[in-house]
């Protein structure tokens, strides 16, 4: 993937790009500031970048990294699904499109790796999460108890990725 140009709400340019591994610094600095106790650890994120299989993207604004995505394909029965691990914006970022461009560049790439769904949890409480992922298109398709620990409930979510982009 090559950089991708979009402009956001406010008419800033968004560069969507493939993170690399000079950019973990700030890509556990966003983790940290958006999941402050589910954050994975810097380690985790060190691995993901570096594994071939996992998908992450960077957004940046001016030069500077304001989200980051990262996704993964998985077989499961035979059946190919991209499988979205993270999504981070930082907070005077959100609500400008930041996120959904993350989304629908991931997306893509899990097409281009022959994924047929896309996959998610997020926290029962993530109510903005829920939001993003309902308006692109995405269904609720269960509970996970205590995905996040006792008493924390996750929210799968599914989508078929052959519908087109809205």
């Amino acid at each position: 993937m090559s950089s991708c140009f979009l402009k956001t709400k406010r008419g800033l340019q968004i560069t969507i790009r493939e993170a690399r591994l000079n950019d973990l610094d700030e890509i556990y600095k966003i983790e940290t500031e958006c999941f402050a106790e589910e954050a994975f650890t810097c380690i985790h994120l060190e691995y993901c970048l570096r594994s071939p299989l996992f998908i992450t993207l960077i957004a940046e604004i001016n030069d500077e990294p304001v989200g980051f995505i990262m996704g993964t394909i998985e077989d499961i029965n035979g059946e190919i699904n991209g499988h979205v691990y993270t999504i981070d914006v930082k907070r005077e970022f959100r609500r400008m499109n930041v996120g959904s461009a993350l989304l629908k560049f991931l997306e893509e790439e899990f097409l281009c790796r022959g994924a047929r769904r896309a996959v998610l949890e997020t926290r029962f409480d993530n109510i903005a999460a829920m939001k993003l992922y309902l308006k692109h298109g995405y269904s609720q398709v269960g509970i996970i108890k205590d995905y996040y620990g006792p008493g924390l409930d996750a929210v799968r979510f599914r989508k078929d990725l052959r519908e087109k982009w809205e």
